[in-house]
């Protein structure tokens, strides 16, 4: 049930970030915020920034920020309406409703329902003689006996309907068990699992939500995942990160492998931090969890085209989400689980210790298709490639990137820049990013030398001192800014004006371009508008009331030449008209001189 607005800016009001921060972070004062190191990233200088009077943080570092309930969502692993709940439960707000506290018992029944059966599944494999056949196959597989315990790896018995007898004996009615995503649809009383080494998927903070299944003998799928339930979505879920986070969020890397048995072998060879998507190519979501953790992949998928094309989904949408990939190339037919039975762990880790870039792992998988160096060939891979680069958010990265791509395929460097040029303004193409989300000459904000950077100033100085913005409304209105970015900050300070909330999470709820909330995020946690004070924002106003005011001038002119010239009878009119506005300016010069 989503959390009222206003419960969310009561336990903001109430909840000092600093002291939430400090748990996990020593800080250090410095002038109005504080400072340390970032609990995100590895770093030596303190680029971490807390400011208290604006309820956020900011990491100079890595580009990470938001308010105290995204600080908790990032170093927990909590959701949004997770962290409010825990916040609110410390400063004493009450959140709970009837049908959340419905909602919330219907959770916790089925993680203790997943995590029981997880605990059989393990004794079957580990203690019991049904497990033999799959614990053979996993020491024959080169996964020691603590691999097989650390991960919680389990047998699923060859009895379809012994699960059902087991969990009815223990008080679980036969409706809960039908939804429960342990039984099939057909059958209610027999298992989904049958005969199955069984890994347990589980979520960040480690609770087991879900199964994967492989098949030890006889007819069926290979592999098999427990349908989506209450407490699982495929889309939102990585295998082993229960275990990997930790190391991910240390090294700022994260190594993505294809299957159950891979990440078992990357992390018995000392490659802790892997981690796979659930039998499906990595998801949009999935991409942003891992953004959040770090900003570099190792793509370690299987050497065959279906490994081809997981990689390069799994690239471009890392890419998109400002995380950079490196491939490693495997021989043909090979994955880590086969380096690890065949060659042992030295044998994976030498493997995964010279990647390729993931552009140039594109480029030479394309050219290995080509039969000739011929100009359709270098053609044919330049279109294979601009999608990928298309995504890159720097722009220095896309032109340094097109070069590598000219160089790689023997083409002319100015003609491959010239030929991304046409694909990346052809109306068709598929966008990765917005080329600059905040739109109009926004890269000149940080210099003040446009005036939408004057715009954009006003509107980031009104957010850090939240009491002007009645002033600024007052004489300002949306359409005089000329700043994409500060019209999208006004609206969404009007909204949280009108309802008194003075939360910066309600306040970037309600900008719809990540672009401009990271951009929020970045200056108010700069610190530079922090000595900005009432007549620099009246200066500001001022301003852009000045070129609103200059602008209509300019329109009467040119409507009085249009009627002088035709004979028109309303000169007069507008010969007041621009009187008038002629003293508004004069007035307006005065209050800015």
């Amino acid at each position: 049930m989503r959390i009222p607005d206003s419960v969310v800016e009561e336990v903001s009001r109430r909840t000092d970030i600093v002291e939430v921060v400090s748990r996990y972070v020593t800080l250090k004062k410095s002038g109005s915020r504080y400072i340390g190191l970032c609990p995100f990233h590895t770093e030596k200088t303190p680029s971490f920034s807390v400011n208290p009077e604006m309820g956020a943080y900011y990491c100079f570092g890595c580009h990470r920020g938001g308010s105290v309930f995204t600080f908790l969502m990032e170093i927990e692993g909590l959701s949004f309406p997770e962290a409010v709940k825990q916040l609110a439960e410390k400063v004493g707000v009450e959140v709970a409703s009837e049908a959340d506290d419905q909602q919330s018992r219907q959770r916790r029944a089925l993680e203790e329902l997943y995590g029981r059966v997880a605990g059989t599944f393990a004794y079957f494999l580990l203690e019991n003689e049904a497990g033999r056949r799959a614990l053979d196959e996993l020491q024959r597989r080169g996964i020691s006996r603590e691999t097989t315990e650390n991960f919680g790896l389990g047998f699923a018995p060859d009895d379809p309907f012994w699960l059902y007898g087991f969990l009815r004996s223990k008080g679980y009615s036969p409706s809960f068990l039908r939804d429960s995503g342990l039984f099939t649809r057909a059958n209610e009383r027999r298992a989904l699992f049958v005969g199955r080494l069984m890994f347990p998927i589980r979520t960040r903070r480690g609770e087991v939500v879900a199964f994967g299944g492989r098949l030890m003998q006889g007819d069926g799928p290979k592999y098999i995942n427990s349908p989506e339930t209450g407490i699982f979505q495929k889309r939102t879920t990585l295998y082993g990160l229960d275990r990997a986070h930790r190391a991910i969020r240390s090294e700022g890397r994260v190594t993505l492998a294809e299957g159950y048995m891979d990440v078992l072998a990357l992390h018995q060879a000392g490659a802790t931090t892997a981690v796979a998507p659930l039998g499906t190519a990595l998801t949009e979501e999935q991409g942003a969890i891992l953004s959040k953790a770090c900003d570099a992949a190792l793509l370690v998928f299987d050497a065959d085209s279906a490994g081809e094309t997981a990689t390069r989904r799994a690239a471009e949408i890392l890419e998109r989400h400002g995380v950079r990939s490196e491939v490693v190339s495997l021989r043909a037919g090979e994955d880590p689980a086969d380096l690890l039975q065949n060659e042992g762990s030295q044998a994976v880790r030498d493997a995964i210790s010279s990647p390729l870039s993931a552009l140039e792992f594109l480029i030479r998988t394309q050219l290995q298709r080509q039969p000739d160096a011929t100009p359709d060939s270098k053609e044919f891979v330049l279109r294979e490639v601009f999608p990928y680069i298309s995504m890159m958010k720097s722009e220095v990265k896309r032109r340094d990137s097109l070069r590598v791509a000219a160089d790689l395929i023997g083409a002319d460097r100015e003609a491959v820049l010239r030929d991304y040029g046409r694909f990346h303004n052809r109306p068709d193409r598929k966008r990765g990013v917005r080329e600059d989300s905040r739109g109009g000459p926004e890269p000149s904000a940080r210099t003040g030398t446009t005036q939408a950077s004057h715009d954009l100033f006003l509107m980031l100085a009104a957010v850090s001192s939240r009491g002007h913005f009645a002033h600024v409304r007052k004489w300002v209105q949306p359409e005089d800014l000329e700043s994409a970015a500060a019209r999208e900050i006004y609206v969404a300070m009007e909204e949280t004006y009108r309802r008194g909330e003075t939360s910066l999470d309600l306040l970037l709820g309600r900008i719809s371009d990540p672009g401009v909330v990271a951009l929020v995020r970045e200056r108010v946690a700069s610190g530079e508008f922090d000595g900005v004070g009432e007549r620099a924002i009246r200066d500001g106003v001022t301003a852009i009331r000045r070129r609103a005011v200059e602008r209509k001038i300019r329109g009467v002119e040119a409507r009085l030449r249009r009627a002088a010239a035709g004979g028109q009878d309303d000169q007069v009119e507008l010969l007041g008209e621009k009187m008038y506005l002629d003293k508004e300016l004069q007035k307006l010069k005065g209050e800015s001189g």
